[in-house]
């Protein structure tokens, strides 16, 4: 007999029905000693009439009291009760990761994380000698706080329990099944691998590889078929990450991951080859915006993003999920973190004065040269022509030479000790030295000209002071603030989702919500989005800063919701 609502099962207090799986049905109950809220799971139908699901129920209790992993929901205790073996969780509020795709196409890098733990949890089953065989999304159970627990080992193959899985069953979901357990024969770890590895092509594609309503045609395609590259429906999904899904979803189990932590350690090279891309498209942005010049120094150039194909899924009727979008674009340099701006700002403007210094230089020296070649010829005819008369000094009308004298006697009285003969009459020089005082401003010119040596030499600019760059955030210190991003934002999730189910239940009785917490969760979604973008950019300050600031937004509401 089904339990109801409020009706005991030993100490236990049935609360409501979570739902009903393939091996028994599962309810939401109270510890009437403990007040613990629990998961108890049933059998549906009395033991005696169904010993082979009887022995598979105990064994699943057996299989579960020997894992204990922060990623796999734990097993507290076993009874029996009205003739039916009962079985006590631990209750693991939140969404299963189809009811998650549903609602809305999931960000890659949470997908990635998610997949991640699920890694992380079978590793673990693995190495205890347990196969799950029954991995699917609606057994991959979100917590509000970002965390991954896999569910119902109802049908799970212990290595001390050869007998469980009798010849030619095939339990578990159709639609992942490995090829191994459609024909029937012995499975391994490697068979959870090809299930996970069909749940992450349809996180990402938005579908299953084999579609059909045809149960025959999808056993058929399990075996024989190769799955379409999940990259033709997501056109934005890296090429690294759909190799990795391929790979996953060999037919041979010999050519797939052979255990679970290669899979994962092959997704974090998916994760921090995107990141360090990112950083390369932030770096060419920044380093070019400067001008030419800066741009001269770059060796490989900005590099250009290849545009998104049109998805052709948007065609498909049998798309399920939204497929998972793109790691975001690289923002645009945000107003609080110009540090790089202003270092190439510095470099290139230091580059700018040097060019010109040089280009002063070049066309200066070869003027010097000639200017003091000049200089030195006049003076010699001037100082060392004594026979000269005063007429044939004084009295030439050619124009060049006069100026030349003129420019280079800087002081008046080197005329009469040097440049002037004794003999010549003062008074015939002084109507043609008058001309001469008329241009003082041309004295200063050619006192600088008359010293070619001092101007060989131009004056050296102070350098240019480039500072230094501010030491960069670590891989691990961007990895630690993403986990815990990606955490905060299932909590934002949950809390959305129950502000939704409160805002319709309002609107049902013509209220609505308060709007102090309309606009906190508005203000928590834009600082989610702030930090996501901060940490893309690798601005950890702005990313940790934003975060606190939506954590502050969350928690109240939280505190509204009663959580």
């Amino acid at each position: 007999m089904p339990f109801q609502p409020g009706q005991l099962a030993g100490d236990y207090e049935i609360l409501d029905v979570l739902g009903k799986g393939g091996m028994g049905s599962v309810y939401r109950v109270r510890n009437v000693i403990s007040d613990r809220v629990e998961a108890m799971k049933v059998l549906l139908e009395d033991m005696g009439s169904q010993p082979g699901v009887g022995e598979r129920f105990i064994a699943e209790i057996r299989t579960l009291a020997r894992l204990d992993h922060p990623n796999i929901a734990k097993l507290h205790t076993a009874f029996k009760v009205q003739n039916q073996l009962v079985m006590v969780m631990e209750f693991v509020e939140g969404t299963d990761l189809a009811e998650r795709a549903r609602e809305g196409s999931i960000p890659l890098y949470k997908v990635l994380g998610y997949i991640k733990q699920v890694l992380s949890a079978l590793q673990y089953a693995h190495n205890h000698g347990v196969v799950h065989r029954d991995i699917k999304p609606s057994n991959i159970m979100l917590t509000p706080q970002g965390s991954i627990k896999l569910m119902d080992f109802g049908i799970a193959k212990s290595n001390a329990e050869p007998l469980l899985t009798r010849p030619g069953s095939t339990l578990g979901s159709l639609a992942y099944m490995s090829p191994e357990q459609v024909r029937g024969t012995p499975v391994d770890g490697r068979s959870d691998i090809y299930s996970l590895g069909i749940v992450l092509y349809e996180l990402t594609a938005g579908r299953c590889p084999f579609d059909s309503d045809s149960t025959y045609q999808i056993m058929d395609a399990q075996l024989n078929t190769a799955p379409p590259p999940p990259i033709e429906f997501n056109r934005t999904l890296p090429a690294p990450l759909n190799d990795i899904i391929l790979t996953a979803l060999q037919k041979d189990p010999a050519r797939r991951f052979q255990n679970a932590e290669a899979f994962r350690r092959a997704l974090e090279s998916v994760v921090a080859a995107d990141t360090a891309a990112q950083t390369r498209l932030i770096s060419d942005a920044d380093d070019y915006r400067p001008g030419p010049v800066e741009s001269q120094s770059q060796a490989p150039g900005p590099v250009t993003p290849r545009p998104p194909l049109p998805d052709p899924q948007a065609a498909r009727p049998s798309r399920r999920f939204a497929a998972a979008p793109p790691f975001a674009a690289a923002p645009p340099s945000a107003p609080g973190a110009p540090a790089k701006n202003r270092r190439s700002l510095w470099m290139a403007a230091g580059a700018v004065a040097c060019l010109c210094i040089l280009a002063a230089a070049l066309i200066a020296v070869p003027y010097f040269r000639k200017s003091a070649a000049k200089s030195n010829e006049s003076s010699t005819s001037v100082a060392y022509n004594p026979a000269s008369t005063g007429g044939a000094v004084l009295g030439d009308s050619t124009p060049a030479p006069r100026p030349a004298v003129a420019r280079e006697t800087p002081k008046s009285h080197d005329l009469g000790a040097a440049a002037i003969p004794s003999h010549v009459d003062n008074a015939a020089i002084r109507p043609v030295l008058k001309p001469a005082a008329k241009t003082p401003p041309a004295q200063p010119k050619s006192l600088a000209k008359s010293d070619p040596a001092a101007q060989a030499k131009p004056p050296e600019p102070p350098p240019a002071q480039v500072p230094a760059p501010p030491p960069g955030p670590s891989q691990a210190e961007l990895n630690s603030a993403s986990e815990s991003l990606m955490k905060m934002d299932a909590r934002a999730d949950a809390v959305r989702q129950s502000l939704e189910g409160l805002k319709q239940q309002q609107a049902s009785q013509g209220l609505g919500l308060r709007g102090d917490i309309v606009a906190s969760e508005s203000r928590m979604n834009s600082y989610l989005q702030m930090a996501q973008r901060a940490l893309q950019s690798r601005d950890l300050q702005l990313a940790e800063k934003s975060m606190d600031s939506a954590e502050q937004e969350l928690s109240k509401l939280e505190n509204f919701l009663g959580r």
